[in-house]
């Protein structure tokens, strides 16, 4: 334990351990603020005049006393009354007039713009099922409504009958997955889809930095002698081996965590905690698979991050093991960090959900994955991406670690 201790000690006097940590607390505030600075609304007056032009903190709390009057659950009876308020308010104009700016401004903001967060999913949901275009809310009769709840299943049916048409078992897991969500979903409006890319952009950041801080790990002693010097006391080989490691992930595995729960907790109050109760189906897509808010969806990303943060810190450790030179290292880590980004961009494939940074990242990410509907093949077995990228992970991290141990020591022995 006193190795232990003397190893934490000694990477948190390191200048470059220093420089990292910070870097990462800095980006953890600036990059949970971008969002909110996004935000943007005109506020008008009874005449129609624009009263003032609202920014950041302000823009977010004046869209949301405009829409919390839809704040609860999204019963068929909402989003028909909600419905005909759009469709009274829209028919005499025209719905195009709403994107080319000819529609009133004062009649927008009193009653199009208020249900505009509750009926976001109303096209997605009535959408053609042989094409998937979505439907103009003014083709969408109210009296539809009454079995809106139907219908998104219908249409998740629809959608893995086209995403998914060879593959009949992973249709049945998608809709076996999807009769465990709880209906009616709940909507408290205010949270931007930009803050959960800048939650992934931020992981994927953080988990650069971390890597970047454990490349010198061994490595490091290789390259100034001093290895050939504490392989010689009387702990110098799996002990030795096995405490730097402990110390290495307790340092970045804090980091992270401090990191990422100060990120979310400023976004959060940013937004308003109360955003966090709104079912994950009603920002993203109507039939996303997860039976989950928005913040337990923050959760199982911070989870996920932290694994494929471990995860691709092992592998890190074993390349420092492996490497005589922290170059090298830093070089090999950073191109399998990037490399599920590229192997994903050329098409969805088992290399791109197995390697250990394969939760982060951007459309690879796993915020996408739980959204999408993409399954890798076995046989006539299927398998849903994010449960792979997190066993792969999960499997991958005593692997390469005790792959470091092993080429520490037999680095010892040569």
């Amino acid at each position: 334990m006193r190795i232990y201790w003397l190893e934490i000690k000694r990477v948190l006097k390191s200048r470059r351990s220093i420089i990292l940590l910070l870097i990462a607390l800095l980006m953890s505030a600036v990059m949970a603020w971008l969002p909110v600075t996004f935000e943007d609304i005109n506020q008008y007056g009874e005449d129609g005049n624009k009263v003032a032009e609202l920014n950041g903190l302000e823009a977010i709390t004046y869209k949301k006393s405009l829409r919390s009057i839809n704040n609860g659950e999204v019963t068929p009876e909402r989003l028909k009354k909600a419905l005909n308020t759009y469709q009274s308010a829209v028919s005499p104009y025209g719905e195009d007039s709403i994107y080319s700016g000819d529609f009133p401004v004062g009649l927008y903001m009193e009653k199009v713009f208020p249900v505009g967060s509750l009926l976001g999913r109303l096209p997605e949901t009535f959408s053609d099922p042989k094409t998937g275009q979505a439907t103009s809310l003014m083709n969408i009769s109210p009296d539809k409504l009454d079995s809106f709840y139907e219908q998104t299943v219908q249409h998740l049916k629809d959608i893995m009958q086209m995403e998914q048409k060879e593959h009949p078992t992973a249709q049945e897991q998608a809709l076996q997955k999807y009769t465990e969500l709880k209906t009616p979903f709940q909507l408290y409006a205010g949270y931007s889809r930009d803050a959960f890319d800048y939650i992934v952009l931020y992981i994927f950041l953080l988990v650069i930095l971390c890597t970047a801080a454990a490349t010198p790990t061994f490595s490091n002693e290789y390259q100034t002698g001093s290895d050939s010097i504490l392989r010689c006391t009387k702990h110098g080989r799996s002990r030795l081996a096995i405490v730097k490691i402990l110390a290495a992930l307790t340092i970045l595995a804090a980091t992270f965590v401090i990191c990422i729960s100060m990120h979310l907790l400023i976004s959060n109050l940013a937004f308003g905690p109360e955003c966090m109760k709104t079912s994950m189906q009603m920002l993203f897509s109507v039939i996303s698979l997860p039976a989950i808010n928005l913040g337990q969806l923050q959760a199982v990303l911070a989870i996920g991050g932290l694994i494929s943060l471990l995860a691709t810190i092992s592998f890190t450790l074993f390349l420092s093991a492996k490497c005589k030179d922290s170059i090298s290292v830093i070089l090999i880590a950073i191109v399998m960090c990037l490399l599920p980004i590229f192997t994903y961009s050329t098409g969805a494939n088992w290399l791109s959900f197995i390697l250990p940074s394969a939760g982060i990242g951007m459309q690879n990410s796993l915020l996408y994955q739980l959204t999408g509907f993409n399954y890798l093949h076995i046989g006539q077995m299927s398998f849903w991406t994010p449960c792979v990228i997190l066993a792969a992970a999960v499997i991958e991290i005593p692997v390469f670690l005790l792959l470091a141990i092993r080429t520490y020591c037999k680095h010892q022995v040569a």
